[in-house]
């Protein structure tokens, strides 16, 4: 059976899973702090970073590049509710999102080395 490589940058951990296993299964197993709720890609709350190894994942559904959409949408909407650049900047900074790293932990299977991190909020 094929083997991969996580690491969860958070808690210092690397693991050897099985190809195919879930981000959020492992991350419960070693402590990681990726948080979730729904556990089926609506809620958006397992929304992790991948640090290095992104071609080592599945391929984003569209629910999850839907609910993805939505919880940037709400960010930005946040952001343009700020009145003061200095308390925006720092927002900004707090909040830096690269949509193209983030992946819902929910959603996201393992097929090769990958080096990952809960989003900082």
């Amino acid at each position: 059976m094929a083997k991969a490589r996580v690491t969860f940058a958070d808690v210092n951990v690397t693991v050897t899973v099985p190809v195919g296993v879930g981000i959020i299964e492992i991350s419960e197993a070693v402590g990681s702090y990726i948080a979730y709720n729904c556990r089926e890609g609506d809620c958006g709350t397992c929304m992790f970073e991948v640090l290095q190894g992104a071609e080592n994942l599945s391929e984003p559904s569209r629910m999850e590049k839907n609910t993805l959409l939505f919880a940037f949408k709400e960010i930005i909407d946040g952001w343009r509710a700020i009145d003061d650049l200095d308390a925006l900047q720092a927002k900004i900074k707090r909040e830096n999102f690269a949509g193209k790293t983030c992946r819902l932990a929910c959603q996201t299977q393992v097929f090769g080395d990958v080096n990952v991190a809960p989003l900082q909020f």
